[in-house]
């Protein structure tokens, strides 16, 4: 059975917080913060580049195909520059998905079709996902996170079945994205802090309980400070291993992840800090190395290239934000393109998507797990644009479907009563 504190972790975090399943280990111990104090920058951009080389080539296996998932950021661009180094465009598969306007599925597509591999771009609003698919994709990912935030898994396994997938799983946190300035000065305001910036539903509060009843079961801890940060080291005993890694290497295929367990990992998290603060050595790497595929459009600058000035990038973010305000009331609007995929028109648009989520959501209010939140509500305002619950929606039908899939394996593996010959 699924605890209290856990349904409250999901519907906050979107992840079950005692989720102890080492998925996929990081090995922190080659950190060595002494090593690259006194090494200028045009150095570093060499070491960099050579730590870099070594991770992929140390994976590469010529003569054969390569997948690569990419989308609008960086991590997989960075890997699939450095595979065209070693093979051909034709011997490399892509695949992006997300909903139509977002840089994932909008950016990923472009750098694709720049370099000529062979591309699939699975659109979510032409996507019919059926629960069965559904149930499947919550055990291959642990039962144990959101679903819906993943391309279409057994289209996947039709195209690319046996392929071995190159993730830049992570790739961003070991460059220094979720590297804090300042950072946090303990543990315990770390994992506060986590709570407070990785709360997955915005729209609405759909918890109850207080971050103190978070805290004491969350992660962090094992490492020395002055080696790993007290806010890295939550976020990769949180979100990494109990969120990211069951969703983006979910079980099926063979996974190659250059950027952790390499030097390229051991290298970053040995620089000093502020080198890593927004991921600008991992920038300055790729654009002097790659610049052909750097050059072109990235989401870290919401839609511009890496030249773009600062003002112009904030310009196109509240721009952003007010078309999407708008499209909610007045639907033709165009969308704004936006980083992550968005529910929200979906679920009122979509047949198979209205269906679908109003199903698992109706199914979950009959368990009374979570008789608190006013579901049906919650369902009307959204579907009368009174307001975006499309995160709401989502979380609630990926419950319903993480309970559904641990019930059936529970009923699976418990043991069958012994009949005799004689009768029961």
């Amino acid at each position: 059975m699924v605890d209290a504190l856990n349904i409250q972790s999901f519907l906050r975090l979107g992840y079950f917080i005692d989720f102890d399943e080492i998925w996929q280990p990081i090995d922190f111990s080659r950190i060595d913060t002494n090593t690259y104090n006194d090494v200028g920058t045009e150095d570093l951009l060499i070491l960099g580049q050579r730590c870099f080389d070594e991770s992929i080539d140390a994976l590469f296996e010529s003569g054969r195909d390569h997948v690569v998932p990419i989308s609008g950021g960086l991590d997989s661009r960075i890997i699939l520059a450095a595979l065209l180094e070693r093979t051909e465009a034709a011997n490399l598969h892509t695949y992006t998905f997300g909903v139509p306007g977002c840089y994932d599925l909008e950016i990923g597509s472009q750098v694709a079709q720049a370099i000529g591999t062979r591309h699939h771009a699975f659109s979510f609003r032409h996507l019919n996902y059926h629960r069965d698919e559904l149930t499947d994709v919550a055990n291959r990912t642990g039962r144990q996170a959101v679903l819906f935030h993943h391309p279409p898994v057994w289209a996947l396994d039709r195209l690319l079945g046996g392929c071995r997938i190159w993730s830049g799983y992570v790739g961003d946190a070991v460059a220094g994205s979720h590297l804090h300035d300042p950072p946090s000065e303990s543990l315990d305001a770390a994992k506060r802090l986590h709570l407070r910036s990785r709360t997955f539903v915005r729209s609405t509060r759909l918890f109850t309980a207080d971050d103190d009843a978070l805290v004491s079961r969350m992660g962090g801890g094992r490492q020395d400070p002055r080696q790993l940060s007290w806010d890295e080291q939550v976020l990769f005993d949180e979100a990494v291993a109990k969120f990211t890694a069951p969703l983006v290497l979910f079980r099926g295929f063979e996974y190659l992840t250059p950027l952790i367990n390499s030097p390229w990992m051991d290298f970053m998290f040995s620089v000093p800090a502020e080198h890593r603060l927004g991921q600008r050595l991992m920038i300055d790497i790729a654009r002097r190395a790659y610049s052909r595929l750097f050059d072109l459009p990235s989401k870290n600058r919401l839609g511009h290239h890496f030249d773009t000035s600062a003002p112009r990038i904030r310009a196109k973010f509240w721009a952003n934000r007010a078309r999407k305000l708008a499209h909610r009331f007045i639907p033709a609007v165009n969308y704004p393109n936006h980083q992550y995929n968005d529910f929200n028109e979906a679920i009122r648009s979509s047949p198979n998507a209205r269906e679908l989520i109003r199903s698992c959501v109706s199914d979950l209010e009959k368990r009374a797990v979570v008789d608190w939140i006013d579901m049906e509500a919650l369902w009307r305002r959204h579907d009368a644009r009174l307001a975006n619950h499309g995160d709401a929606l989502v979380v609630l039908a990926s419950l319903e479907l993480v309970l559904s899939a641990r019930d059936s394996a529970r009923d699976c593996a418990a043991p069958r009563p012994v009949h005799s010959a004689d009768g029961p």
